[in-house]
């Protein structure tokens, strides 16, 4: 049988095993183990068997020469540091994800994605979420279903158990180039939005050019998603008096969390630092981090679902 060697460390990863433990666990040596994972040494018929026996993978899936997409055009909004296991367990599940949507993406039509991207050595995030606007043709006010008008322009939106809640997001490319969104799906709705429009800020402005500081990338992507949801033209005036029965108005028409309003009255100067602060301890003393008032309505992805049941029938 012939197998493809890339993919035992993609299973090792998502199993959240070291070489060391899996090895030991498989009844191999390490050093053999690390060989045949870099294509250097070919493994018996029975030392594959008990590897696919400990990651729980089919012998079919070492089979597969499909392509898979590589590691890169990953940006993830970590709240918290994660452990070099955890990271690796969930872009190793990204990577099979990936290329089950090429698979079956190649069966049916989709939009292209098509938007013009951005680099933020020539413009502020700020002007590019603008752009991003006019050429959405949103021209004023709250952006409608963001979910619909991002699976219109050729992006791929998959809720996603990451299996932590220290991940909001992650945007990736596909080995055929298809944009993809994954958005964790044990976030709460309200935060939902905001994740998208972050996302779509890396996907515009850092997939060909990236500051090399993950921090500066981060806040490139929030500044994007702040300005592309809450407009400054349109959302500054309402931001002067601000209280929470007021940010729970706004959040029914702006459709984001009253944190992010109150967050992006801070950035607007039209709270001062004191009352910025004075709000955000009141924020936590009402145990609205645990969960707000006035839910949002979650606006669920079509595209890859349906494709899914299109070819199921």
């Amino acid at each position: 049988m012939k197998y493809n060697y890339e993919r035992f460390p993609l299973a090792r990863q998502l199993r959240k095993l070291t070489q060391k433990e899996a090895a030991q666990l498989a009844g191999l040596s390490q050093a053999n183990l690390s060989k045949a994972e870099v294509g250097f040494l070919e493994l018996s018929d029975e030392s594959i068997m008990k590897l696919s026996e400990v990651y729980d993978f089919p012998l079919s899936f070492f089979m597969q020469n499909s392509e898979l997409s590589p590691d890169g055009h990953l940006y993830f909004r970590r709240r918290l540091s994660l452990s070099v296991k955890e990271i690796n367990s969930f872009v190793a599940r990204i990577r099979i994800y990936k290329q089950i949507v090429d698979t079956i993406m190649e069966m049916v039509e989709i939009p292209e994605f098509h938007l013009q991207t951005y680099s933020t050595t020539m413009n502020s995030p700020q002007d590019i979420a603008d752009k991003v606007r006019y050429e959405l043709k949103l021209y004023r006010g709250p952006v409608p279903n963001l979910t619909t008008i991002l699976e219109n322009n050729g992006i791929i939106v998959i809720r996603f158990d990451f299996g932590t809640d220290k991940i909001d997001g992650l945007t990736s490319v596909t080995a055929r180039g298809r944009k993809i969104m994954f958005i964790n799906s044990e976030m709460p709705n309200d935060r939902v939005r905001f994740s998208m429009a972050h996302e779509l800020g890396h996907l515009i402005m850092h997939m060909d050019t990236s500051p090399s500081d993950v921090a500066i990338v981060e806040d490139e992507a929030h500044a994007f998603a702040s300005e592309f949801l809450m407009p400054e033209e349109d959302i500054k005036s309402s931001l002067f008096k601000v209280d929470f029965p007021s940010l729970g108005i706004l959040k029914q028409r702006w459709r984001v969390s009253m944190k992010s309003l109150l967050v992006r009255a801070h950035s607007l100067g039209t709270i001062n630092d004191t009352t910025y602060k004075n709000m955000m301890i009141n924020y936590s003393k009402r145990k609205y981090n645990q969960g707000e008032p006035l839910p949002l309505m979650l606006e669920e992805p079509l595209l890859f679902e349906t494709t899914i049941k299109l070819l199921t029938n």
